[in-house]
């Protein structure tokens, strides 16, 4: 039972987190379900790009957790939660009106950020497994 309720966990956050790519917007304070059109024009950018960058990394870890796989270092959570970060960054400020490419500054700031975090998950990967043996 606790299986199906983390996979129905993960099903509603990644559905939060990719709805408002597709113009919809799923708020689960408004009552029992309340799916709102999405303008991004008009809603805070940085807010949804923060919220669902959020809302994915929690639902990765949920689907991790029913794989029965375990983030090796506590540096996962930030590598996954960059990640997804570049990722709804660049999508939301594309589907704005207003966009220019200069709005992309942070973009190479944040992928050497996820290189950065990246090696420092390999190296206490291997510390860990080192001591194991």
């Amino acid at each position: 039972m606790g299986r199906i309720l983390v996979g129905f966990i993960a099903l509603v956050l990644i559905s939060m987190a990719v709805l408002p790519l597709l113009d919809f917007n799923l708020i689960l304070v408004l009552g029992p379900f309340a799916l709102e059109p999405f303008d991004p024009s008009t809603e805070p950018v940085y807010l949804f790009v923060s919220r669902s960058a959020g809302l994915a990394t929690a639902a990765f870890f949920a689907i991790n957790f029913l794989r029965h796989r375990r983030p090796l270092t506590s540096i996962a959570p930030l590598l996954v939660y960059a990640n997804f970060t570049i990722l709804f960054g660049v999508a939301y400020l594309l589907q704005t009106s207003a966009f220019q490419p200069i709005q992309l500054w942070p973009a190479p700031i944040l992928i050497a950020l996820t290189v950065f975090l990246s090696t420092q998950n390999q190296r206490e990967s291997v510390k860990i497994f080192s001591k194991d043996w």
